[in-house]
């Protein structure tokens, strides 16, 4: 049942074997009958009604026919022995029949005297139940609260199941009535008296997965996903494996990590959830609700042929059991509208979103939250299909509701403040629509300090918050200001990669060694604090083992401590250094100082409705709203599927990529500069832009033969330095070919066929295959770069030990040329790692966590291996993992892989990279050279740009 899952009904279930003894009787069997109808009782009472409702039903209909036989009809103990057929009902879907069975009971019980109040009031919680699922609000809220008063006032100040029920009822009627605050507190009350209670009773497990719920609902999410994560572990350590009760919280801990970015994650929560579900309750109400987060989930994730499937049965079918207006029909019909909008049938969409709207504002409370942010859905579908005037008319509806409900200080309002603006924008209003998005602006940043204070930058809130910055940043474009987009558009291209990069400029910036390493102490307890909150919440929907969650949640207790102490001793003592993101952000004309006569700069940024491309050289600027962001993120998929494997690239889709990123008004200010800078989000981070495509597919033109490529992790980064080669590199390390189980020379043989550097199928190191063009890649790179010291650590000798030990400060190329691996690609994993030689204790994975405790002085990182530049799934950024382990670490500059790399292509494209870098050509223009070289050489293989494009340099 969701966020209402049947406590009351369970309720019911637990008091029914202690209140069946005293019950009075107005025709009392004889003794031997009574025994007969308590053992029946009992018996059907030990079933597990959520794990097997029909058996359940079955046995209480017998219970009830044998009853007929004792009493008379319409004595109470008939109506009462008849209430867990309610249960029934309720749990295989028939809601109104089970409602409409409770009401002749209520009637009933009522009528018996006060000697049946007890169970009178049991039977009220249940209907209390129903009623919400019937999107009866007003009359669950009014009897739940009668049947909590009854409670306290008989309870004795003693805890109770019934007890704690009526809370949580009472709670659920809240939050539908859109009464947050007080949901969240009066469910708080019913988890505190499951506490009280040895052991916490089974049906007490939908109180503790309300309160995520609630905190989700309430927009609370960084709450909810840490409460997720705490009541998945502890519903585990006291329900029986496969319990239904455990598909609620997955439920909810699916939208969680849907809205946290990890989508994948949250897709096997809302499968698991779903499987749980219908395994005992078939296709149930509850089923479908879970039905449809996982459509929502799949839609997210770019499945919306399964989506749009999953959305319209659980829509259907909800409508005819609950009715067309009932609150789940509502929410699941939304999410059908969302499939159409993401198949690209807006006008289908809006009609979705318009009838929800209608039956909200008759049924819903002005300050109803679903009802606002239905309206916020409403107006953005109005946009898709064309109607400007009624984007903008709908959402100033739900501004003017926040605003009457004192609700203008949410971050839900910031974002609808600049969604309006941009609807302002685009509808010919371009001035109010930039006055508008600065003030928005003004107070996201203020959101963003306030996050950058705990630390927790990579959250939902920031994802929200970012997406907000993308309105406003569409209305800056619309209204043609170069610079204000400039300033908009830096929040929403940063992702984690560019955090780190900018938190290492900072460290490198201070003057005071002292002040320097304090800074990197404050950063580096940061990212510990997050690490470990991304890996309980991967944790969380896997089924870990409690010992183990018990340690990370110590581990994550300690390292809070440590960085509230840090952060305090930096405020103290170097407070210069305590800065906000939006006080490091470039202007305009910054960052036109600071190109060089021969570099222009592009900045591609996904809007929500429109991509959003800037361009700027040292005199000229351009900013175009170029076309519909939806419509170029298809593209990029395209694209990356063509370059998954040789002989599929897809030249249509690059091209018409291409047309979009660099549209005239943008290529004219580019020229023919030999270098172009380039800052990315959303997921043009994934894409290579060297594979942008002009001419035919018989004969292309590549961006790489125009510019050299530099990818900017932020754009703060500007400040930095330019990389050029030194006379000769002072010192250069390499590990790799790392030795990971005895090798036959069959073995051998069979993994030289296997030549790509990723894990495959493999579940653990022994199974990855060895990568025979490793060793004589590093010891090539050697002699090309010709450093003064050089050492090359490969199979026994390439351990973390010896990475770790090594003098890092005086290095200033270090390739790792491995397996690189993203999360979940073995067992066990849980961030990106590269592989090394296990050896002692050390597993072999030199993880991102651990990456970020080396100690890099500006060092060019080469990482040939695959996966490099792929992102942890955290916060959507297609240059994030291992790439921004190393930023971090204090890497100038990368050289990493967005996909599977051959080996022996790998190894060509790098020697020959630092082969141009050794003779004298900057890092980027060294590395245009070695893919033109492949792109247009002789041999036709290598000429495809699945082989020769995956790789990215990645500074200044």
């Amino acid at each position: 049942m969701g966020r209402i899952k049947g406590s009351a009904l369970h309720a019911l279930m637990g008091a029914m074997a202690l209140a069946w003894a005293s019950a009075p009787a107005l025709a009392e069997p004889t003794a031997q009958q009574r025994a007969g109808l308590d053992a029946m009782f009992i018996a059907a009472d030990a079933l597990d009604e959520a794990a097997n409702p029909a058996a359940y039903r079955k046995a209480f209909e017998d219970v009830l026919a044998f009853g007929r036989t004792l009493y008379p009809e319409g004595h109470p103990q008939l109506a009462w022995l008849e209430a867990e057929l309610a249960t029934a009902d309720y749990l295989q879907g028939d809601i109104k029949g089970g409602a409409a069975r409770l009401e002749r009971i209520a009637a009933v019980l009522d009528a018996a005297g006060p000697e049946w109040r007890e169970r009178r009031m049991l039977i009220a919680n249940a209907q209390v139940v129903m009623h919400l699922t019937l999107s009866e609000f007003d009359k669950a809220t009014a009897l739940g609260q009668q049947v909590l008063d009854w409670r306290i006032a008989t309870s004795a100040g003693q805890p109770s199941s019934n007890l704690a029920a009526a809370w949580s009822n009472l709670a659920n009627a809240q939050i539908r009535n859109g009464e947050t605050d007080k949901a969240i507190a009066s469910v708080r009350e019913a988890i505190a008296i499951n506490r009280r209670l040895s052991p916490i009773p089974a049906n007490a497990a939908p109180h503790f997965a309300n309160l995520v719920t609630f905190l989700y609902s309430s927009g609370r999410l960084e709450e909810a996903a840490e409460e997720g994560r705490k009541t998945q572990s502890l519903l585990e350590s006291f329900l029986p494996q496969g319990h239904p009760f455990l598909a609620v919280n997955l439920n909810t801990m699916a939208r969680v990590l849907m809205d946290l970015g990890r989508l994948d994650e949250a897709e096997a929560a809302a499968r698991k959830g779903m499987d749980l579900a219908y395994a005992r309750f078939g296709e149930s109400q509850q089923t479908l609700s879970y039905l449809a987060t996982l459509a929502n989930v799949l839609a997210a994730n770019g499945k919306t042929a399964e989506a749009q499937n999953l959305a319209r049965a659980a829509a259907d079918k909800m409508a005819q059991d609950l009715g067309p207006e009932a609150d789940r029909a509502l929410l699941a019909r939304e999410t059908f509208a969302l499939t159409l909008a993401a198949e690209g049938d807006a006008a289908r969409a809006l009609a979705e979103y318009a009838a929800v709207s209608d039956v909200r504002t008759r049924r819903y409370p002005a300050y109803h939250r679903e009802r606002i942010e239905g309206e916020d859905r409403l107006a953005v579908a109005a946009f898709e299909a064309g109607d400007a005037a009624r984007a903008r008319a709908v959402q100033q509806g739900a501004q003017d509701l926040r605003q009457a409900g004192g609700q203008m200080a949410d971050t839900a309002a910031l974002i609808g403040e600049a969604r309006l603006a941009a609807f302002e924008a685009l509808g010919g209003d371009a001035s109010a629509g930039l006055v508008r998005a600065r003030t928005a602006a003004d107070g996201m940043d203020a959101r963003l300090r306030e996050l950058e204070a705990t630390g927790a930058r990579r959250s939902g809130l920031d994802r929200s918050l970012r997406t907000g910055f993308g309105w406003a940043l569409e209305a800056a474009a619309v209204a043609g200001d170069v610079a204000a987009a400039f300033t908009l558009a830096q929040p929403v291209v940063e992702g984690s990669a560019g955090i780190a990069a900018r938190a290492a400029a900072r460290r490198m910036a201070a003057l005071d060694p002292a002040k320097a390493a304090l800074l990197r102490e404050r950063q580096d307890a940061a990212v510990a604090v997050q690490t470990l909150l991304d890996k309980q919440l991967r944790l969380a929907a896997l089924g870990t083992p409690a010992d183990r969650v018990a340690a990370i949640e110590a581990e994550r207790t300690a390292a809070t401590a440590r960085l509230d102490a840090i952060t305090r001793q930096l405020a103290e003592r170097a407070p210069d250094l305590v800065r906000s993101e939006a006080s490091e952000r470039l202007t305009l004309a910054a960052a036109q100082a600071l190109l060089d006569k021969d570099e222009a700069l592009l900045i591609v940024a996904p809007g929500p409705q429109g991509l959003v491309v800037l361009a700027a050289n040292g005199r000229e600027t351009a900013v175009v709203r170029s076309g519909p962001t939806r419509r170029a993120t298809e593209l990029v998929r395209q694209l990356r599927k063509g370059l998954e494997s040789a002989g599929t690239f897809d030249h249509a889709a690059s091209a018409e990529l291409r047309k979009l990123v660099l549209p005239e008004a943008i290529t004219r200010v580019i020229g023919k500069r030999k270098r172009l800078l380039i800052s990315s989000g959303g997921a043009f981070s994934s894409l290579p832009f060297a594979v942008l495509a002009s001419g035919t597919a018989q004969r292309p033109r590549w961006l790489i033969e125009d510019h050299a490529l530099v990818t900017l992790p932020a754009l703060a980064t500007l400040t930095a330095k330019r990389t050029k080669t030194r006379a000769k590199p002072r010192g250069y390390l390499a590990l790799g070919a790392p030795q990971l189980g005895p090798q036959t020379g069959a073995e051998v043989q069979l993994a030289s066929a296997t030549p790509f550097r990723s894990a495959a199928n493999a579940q653990h190191l022994a199974d990855l295959p060895p990568l025979p063009a490793s060793a004589g890649e590093l010891a090539a790179l050697g002699q090309a770069l010709g450093a003064r010291n050089s050492t090359v650590l490969t199979g026994d000798a390439a351990t973390e030990a010896a990475l770790r030990s090594a003098d890092l400060a005086g290095v200033d190329v270090l390739a790792l040329s491995t397996h690189g691996l993203v999360a979940g690609e073995l067992d066990g994993l849980h961030e990106p790692a590269l592989v090394l030689t296990p050896a002692g204790e050390s597993d072999g994975l030199l993880t991102a966590e651990e990456i970020m405790d080396l100690r890099l002085s500006g060092a060019w990182v080469v990482l040939s291996a695959c996966n490099t530049a792929a992102g942890s799934g955290v916060d959507g950024s297609g240059l994030g993992g291992l790439a921004r382990a190393f930023l971090h670490a204090g890497a100038a500059n990368l050289l990493v892989s967005h996909w599977a790399v051959r080996d022996d292509v790998a190894a060509r494209l790098s020697v020959e990279t630092l082969s141009h870098f050794a003779r004298g050509t900057d890092p980027t223009a060294a590395l245009q050279r070695a893919m033109v070289g492949m792109a247009n050489g002789r041999d036709n293989a290598l000429r495809d740009p699945a082989l020769w494009a995956p790789f990215v340099m990645v500074g200044r």
